[in-house]
């Protein structure tokens, strides 16, 4: 009776080790980066649900009187980590965005941050941080900011080859106290290098590339992309709002496009925006496809998954609760017209076929 009881406990205790290790090797799997025998020691500044809520600190009115001069200016950049831990360096900031430096009172930042440590995965690799603003006081600025945050959300449903964005609300401090203190929302892009990274790809900085030199589920994925979203900004020649991307796997030999800045595009409908391609076209509402010529079939695979994410797309407008009511109803019914168009049996012949490009 004695050796059955001692039994029992060896037994027992053998099971509650084994139960151990495997919560043990559970949790070591969830903190592994797939390829990567590197533990995730925490989250970086891309990995937030919510806004980043910071303080950014300089000289406002020399900001706004040199943005067109590229002229770097001190900095007081200040965030929140969690709930316990602040993070505040000394930075620079530059106003970007050679269009909008025109258009806005507020330009795009390129926030400076060699010589700055924030304890972040993140930042702490990139010396130059793009960071998308306002660009003026009105209320409808901010919803094309929003719009614009939310075009780059939905490629990233469609691809992986696609830039983070992270929604950030600012408070934008007068280190001199003459402009009254201003809580707008910005968000930051990924710097292209994190991106190749994470993608094993190298950056390709060819401007003499043309779109038959695009990887094929690429250019086409990219191309009904931009006509979903009304876009014609952009060229591949000219680099131009794009990205080339080259796989380090040297078996696939033709690079991919990532596409950004789509503040001319239709769903975002911005003020300002007009139709770089064609100035007879009054609206940039108006979907002029552009892309390569490709058989019927190599388009067709790509229209099928744009019609199977279609809920995923339309989830993620409806779920974004920081547009207005009446912004958000604009975004879908621009989406509606899209997909009432690609999911026509004719699609192909009536919208692709006559604008495309075989060079």
């Amino acid at each position: 009776m004695k050796k059955l009881a001692n039994r029992i406990v060896f037994l027992r205790a053998s099971f509650l080790g084994i139960l151990i290790l495997f919560i043990q090797l559970q949790a070591f799997a969830q903190h592994q980066i797939p390829g990567n025998d590197s533990l995730v020691i925490e989250q970086d500044i891309f990995d937030k649900e919510d806004p980043l809520i910071c303080t950014l600190t300089f000289d406002v009115r020399e900001f706004t009187k040199t943005k067109s001069e590229d002229k770097k200016i001190p900095a007081l950049l200040s965030y929140h980590k969690n709930d316990s831990i602040a993070v505040t360096q000394d930075i620079h900031i530059e106003a970007r965005g050679q269009s909008r430096k025109e258009l806005c009172y507020f330009p795009p930042i390129k926030l400076k941050l060699k010589g700055s440590s924030f304890d972040d995965p993140y930042l702490d690799q990139v010396s130059n941080q793009k960071l998308v603003t306002h660009c003026n006081s009105s209320k409808n600025f901010e919803q094309y900011l929003l719009k614009e945050y939310l075009s780059y959300k939905l490629f990233g449903i469609l691809t992986d080859k696609s830039f983070k964005v992270q929604l950030m609300e600012i408070n934008y401090v007068d280190s001199k106290d003459k402009v009254k203190p201003v809580t707008r929302y910005a968000f930051l892009i990924e710097h292209t290098k994190i991106m190749c990274e994470q993608n094993n790809c190298l950056q390709l900085k060819i401007d003499k590339l043309g779109m038959k030199h695009i990887e094929k589920s690429s250019m086409i994925q990219f191309s009904l992309f931009q006509f979903m979203i009304g876009n014609v900004d952009w060229s591949i020649a000219g680099l131009h709002n794009v990205k080339i991307i080259k796989s380090k796997d040297f078996t696939q030999e033709l690079p991919f496009v990532v596409p950004y800045d789509f503040d001319h595009c239709g769903l975002v409908n911005a003020s300002y925006a007009v139709n770089v391609r064609d100035a007879e076209i009054a609206s940039v509402r108006v979907r002029v496809f552009d892309g390569m010529c490709y058989p019927e079939q190599d388009y067709e695979k790509e229209i099928q998954r744009f019609i199977q994410l279609k809920d995923e797309f339309y989830a993620e407008i409806k779920n974004f609760e920081l547009l207005k009511p009446g912004t958000k109803k604009d975004v879908i019914s621009y989406l509606d017209k899209f997909y009432k168009m690609i999911e026509q049996p004719g699609f192909y012949k009536k919208y692709i076929l006559p604008n495309c490009n075989t060079f």
